[in-house]
């Protein structure tokens, strides 16, 4: 029998190129500049936080060198990580005030509720894939990430020890992204399903994510209560590339490449059948106008569009980026309520490397609100910037960014007030050995709109400025 299962595999390996995928988990990125390695980033490139696709293309989606796959091979993947935070965190919103009937008598009282200032995060995520190449050079493969939801926590007391067990056996997996892809290094690469596209693909060291585990579009963010934790306005988020679209990936030539994408709306797998439309509604994921305006303000006919620069001169590494984005959106048919203006946003980032130091920034600028969502009518446009610095020695990586996000934020105050976030990242990254990551992350963030009740999130007097901070140590180990 052991005779029996080694030949198979053997058979298994030359097949489909088995053999080649340890060296998927280790290969760097030869087409980046030499001053932008995979890890200078603090970001290995499989699986990659902000990428999560796993195969033989680059970190950042672009077409890979002629060698990652022979001609005539295939090759699997099947990667992961799981990740786990201890945190301390506090400030607006840990302790809430509330009216409750009074459980001794008539009327009601008011109460406390409070969060625990210490907790734990954890997850896990897998990373399947395969990579393909032609005799005639031409390029194939898929992308896919799994994800791991999580059952609710029971609230009734009668539940006592019982409730973290029902919690984890309500854990379900989900498809976070999934896509083929076809192409050469000589015509670029079309990539088609739930992915990335040009802005959540390539903004990459410009927003100074890479120090730890993702800065305020890491993990950390998960310990501080929705309401008053900080929106992350830049794109490399699930609004972004959980959209079922098409994107071409240009060759580069002297160190210029460009990036487009087309979605006929911001829905995800499935047609107008599987997203539950018996007949043309509000709630059909295609739908182009709406009877019911409390469900309009979706992107449709949504196109993105960058050009990008990556070189060296004596040592230094440029990273440049400018693109666009626009949209029309999903409104009223009869004009009632709150409309919403289609996207327009435009962004630039710059990241400069130079004996280990990074200095990067990029700004987001245009119709938009909130976390890639269409601007009302009569609201503020949004402007986004933010700007950091890091240090990559070895297996360290240390950092620190600042980001201000200023929108309309609440619909509900149209022309009467806007809305102004701040956030502060500090982190580092240490990498002992390969496949182990640990992060040390500190996060404070800021939220004010005058008329607007973040803790309730309703409009009122009170409540109008929060704040949160949490600082956390952990890691992941990946494979």
């Amino acid at each position: 029998m052991r005779k029996l299962l080694l030949a198979s595999a053997a058979t298994l390996s030359a097949a489909v190129g088995v053999t080649g995928i340890a060296a998927a988990q280790t290969q760097t990125v030869t087409t980046a500049p030499a001053a932008f390695p995979v890890g200078v980033m603090g970001v290995p490139a499989q699986p990659q936080p902000q990428l999560g696709g796993n195969n033989r293309l680059n970190s950042d989606g672009a077409p890979p060198p002629a060698n990652m796959v022979a001609p005539g091979s295939v090759t699997l993947h099947f990667n992961g990580r799981i990740n786990w935070y201890g945190y301390v965190a506090g400030g607006s919103g840990y302790t809430n005030t509330v009216t409750v009937p009074n459980p001794n008598g008539p009327g009601t009282v008011s109460a406390t509720n409070k969060l625990n200032p210490y907790g734990t995060i954890g997850y896990m995520r897998l990373y399947p894939g395969m990579d393909g190449m032609a005799t005639n050079g031409l390029r194939y493969g898929a992308i896919a990430e799994i994800r791991q939801n999580f059952g609710g926590v029971t609230t009734s007391a009668s539940s006592g020890p019982n409730a973290a067990s029902a919690a984890s056996s309500g854990n379900t997996l989900y498809v976070r992204r999934a896509a083929v892809y076809m192409g050469s290094n000589t015509v670029g690469l079309v990539k088609i399903g739930l992915i990335d596209g040009p802005f959540s693909s390539w903004l990459g060291p410009t927003t100074t994510e890479g120090f730890n585990d993702g800065a305020w579009n890491g993990d950390l963010p998960g310990a501080i209560p929705s309401n008053v934790g900080v929106t992350w306005p830049f794109w490399d988020v699930g609004n972004e590339y959980d959209v079922n679209r098409i994107v071409y990936l240009s060759p580069s030539f002297w160190g210029f490449d460009a990036s487009a994408s087309f979605a006929p709306s911001n829905y995800g797998f499935g047609g107008a059948a599987n997203s539950g439309c018996a007949v043309a509604s509000g709630t059909c994921g295609a739908a182009s106008s709406v009877a019911d305006f409390t469900l309009s303000g979706r992107p449709t006919n949504w196109y993105e569009a960058m050009l990008r620069y990556r070189g060296n001169f004596a040592g230094a590494g440029i990273y440049a980026i400018a693109g666009y984005s626009g949209s029309g959106t999903v409104n009223s048919s009869v004009g009632q309520g709150q409309l919403f203006n289609g996207l327009g946003v435009g962004t630039a980032g710059l990241a400069l490397t130079y004996a280990g130091f990074t200095l990067a920034g990029n700004v987001l600028w245009g119709a938009f609100n909130g976390s890639v969502q269409p601007k009302p009518q009569g609201g503020a446009n949004a402007l986004a910037w933010v700007a950091g610095l890091q240090y990559a020695t070895g297996p360290i990586v240390v950092g620190a960014s600042w980001f201000n996000f200023q929108s309309q934020g609440a619909v509900s105050r149209v022309g009467l007030s806007q809305r102004n976030e701040n956030g502060l990242a500090v982190g580092a990254t240490y990498t002992p050995a390969p496949g182990l990551d640990i992060y040390l992350s500190y996060l404070y963030g800021e939220r004010t709109q005058g008329g607007y009740n973040f803790i309730t999130a309703t409009p009122g007097a009170a409540n109008n400025a929060v704040h949160a901070q949490a600082f956390s140590l952990g890691g992941r180990v990946r494979w």
